[in-house]
């Protein structure tokens, strides 16, 4: 009698374990059909990335296998002292990222699309499930980004479109490198990891434009830390990031100026010569900001006649905050890089100035 009931039991739970699962797949294609476009997107995603991942292979292979320069050698080395530091001295959380390297054959393998408004500065969103909305598309193959860049413009949106150097799972993942970040400077290496693993500690849905500004203002801070002991990568470092802060500053300013101008020729016959002309102005007046090294930014005016609005949406994701975010690291933080990072691992919040 109590061997039946026991079996009987089992039944149930089984029974109810079935029904579970059933109920859980419906849901899932419900969701699916629901959202048919965003899930196709989605496997397509998971595809691209589970497909580099499959190609990936241990540094070690990687090094004895390809013949390598002492400039790759070097960043091969630096790597792992750049992951040390960004635990012990920054307080990132431990990951397995960039363990190992995906050989990219001097290819773009991950293309990224922003679209805007074309007479305001209203970037376009996407919303996914957990990071929420988002004002950029990222796309594996080059023909999908081309078709759904082609297909925001036939629609009226100014659309930006670029190959990108580096992306973040935000740990779903563990990210490789890239063989083209061995190609960097020792400066630029540790800005840009600094920045991915910063986004596999700390990402807030649905604020795209805060996680871009607090994981450049941390990676650029956390550089001039780590680099301090060496003069010539550091000097190195800071001429070529003084060049980069005076243009994004630049395309900032120009960006809250077309946000005001927009609506003053909202209902003017004319404002699309009226908005061209503002562009010209814009890329023309590039020639007299304080560059070290104009010829870095020669190609610049043609993006932004490419791109318009656009181009500035891509500015306000990574720049728009950095001075505001200066004032809260020096006048809360004292100075304190690896405080203000523990602050925003805990709490999971985002800096209040008005975001």
């Amino acid at each position: 009698m109590q061997q039946r009931y026991k079996y009987g039991m089992m039944f149930t739970v089984f029974r109810w374990i079935r029904l579970t699962l059933a109920y859980l797949f419906f849901v899932f294609i419900l969701i699916c059909v629901i959202n048919y476009k965003t899930s196709i997107y989605i496997l397509r995603q998971a595809k691209g990335q589970l497909t580099v991942l499959s190609r990936t292979e241990s540094i070690k292979e990687f090094s004895q296998r390809q013949e390598l320069t002492q400039q790759e050698k070097q960043n091969i080395l630096l790597v792992e002292k750049i992951k040390k530091y960004s635990i012990d001295s920054l307080g990132y959380l431990p990951t397995k990222n960039f363990t190992t390297i995906y050989d990219q054959k001097n290819e773009a393998i991950l293309w990224v699309i922003t679209a805007c408004e074309p007479y305001a500065l209203n970037a376009f969103e996407w919303k996914f499930p957990v990071v929420g909305k988002v004002s950029y598309k990222g796309f594996f193959k080059k023909e999908l980004a081309v078709k759904e860049c082609n297909h925001l413009a036939a629609l009226g949106y100014d659309v930006d479109i670029r190959s990108v150097s580096a992306w973040s799972t935000l740990g779903w993942f563990n990210d490789p490198l890239l063989s083209s970040m061995l190609h960097r400077s020792k400066g630029s290496l540790c800005n840009l990891l600094f920045h991915e693993l910063f986004h596999a500690t700390y990402y807030a849905p649905d604020a795209v434009n805060f996680n871009e500004n607090i994981a450049s203002f941390i990676a650029h801070k956390a550089t001039l830390q780590f680099l301090k002991d060496d003069t010539v990568a550091l000097k190195k470092y800071v001429n070529g990031f003084s060049d980069n802060a005076i243009y994004n500053r630049y395309m900032i300013r120009k960006a809250d100026m077309l946000r005001a101008y927009y609506p003053s020729i909202e209902n003017d016959k004319n404002k699309h010569l009226l908005k061209l002309k503002t562009m010209y102005y814009i890329a023309d007046s590039i020639e007299h900001l304080p560059l070290s090294d104009k010829t870095k930014f020669s190609k610049k005016k043609e993006e932004i006649f490419r791109y318009k609005n656009a181009y500035f949406i891509d500015f306000e994701q990574y720049d728009s905050m950095q001075d505001s975010l200066e004032l809260i690291f020096n006048k809360i933080y004292k100075g304190n890089l690896k405080k203000l990072v523990q602050d925003l691992k805990r709490d999971k919040t985002i800096i209040k100035f008005g975001n």
